[in-house]
């Protein structure tokens, strides 16, 4: 996945993921609304087969970089919790 930047403010951020369809962004998107901090999350396609997925993210106080870490760190400890699940059955 390559990420390109398209706008960057202090509590905003509008980048592009090459790459990804819409699984990847629509769960990182759903976890980062769990966030108290997160203001707005979505991310848009102009196509639905077509294109790359666009994530805008804007929040409170705290960065959106550091609400996608964030973010991102939650989707880790899920799936690894996923994994221990699965190795029991």
């Amino acid at each position: 996945m390559k990420l390109h930047v398209i706008k960057k403010d202090k509590n905003f951020l509008e980048v592009v993921l090459e790459g990804e369809e819409h699984s990847f962004p629509n769960l990182l998107r759903e976890t980062l609304i769990e966030d108290d901090d997160v203001e707005f999350a979505s991310y848009v396609m102009e196509h639905p087969q077509l294109g790359n997925p666009k994530l805008i993210v804007r929040t409170k106080s705290k960065t959106p970089e550091a609400a996608i870490k964030s973010a991102l760190k939650k989707i880790e400890k899920k799936a690894s919790d996923f994994e221990a699940l699965l190795k029991k059955k």
